[in-house]
């Protein structure tokens, strides 16, 4: 059985690390049923010159199927050495970040915070 961490208040939890650039799913995390604000930061290195990253949601976070985008469209990843901070609202099960468009001349990290 696959375990999953469950994201505390206001303690950021890695949805993808540091040092990642290829496209894909990071690691689904669980959200509290009280938790209705949603912070996702895109945090870049030196370097990235491009590149999206699409939050989803799911009823579980193990579900093999293609998980609902949250926000609508991907976000394009900010300018080298900086932070872009997202935030959305709503009841969520699961949450996950998603690479959708490699990210160009560095890497990136995500972080989800949450709070009710």
């Amino acid at each position: 059985m696959t375990e999953y961490f469950s994201a505390m208040r206001n303690i950021p939890v890695d949805l993808i690390p540091a040092g990642t650039s290829a496209t894909g799913a990071g690691t689904p995390i669980t959200i509290p049923p009280s938790f209705n604000r949603h912070k996702i930061a895109i945090i870049t290195s030196a370097g990235v010159a491009s590149g999206a990253v699409q939050p989803e949601s799911a009823g579980d976070p193990a579900y093999a199927g293609t998980w609902n985008p949250v926000g609508g469209s991907p976000i394009t990843v900010p300018a080298a050495s900086s932070t872009l901070e997202y935030q959305f609202e709503g009841r969520f099960n699961s949450i996950r970040a998603n690479i959708s468009t490699i990210i160009g001349g560095g890497t990136i990290q995500v972080t989800y915070t949450g709070t009710p």
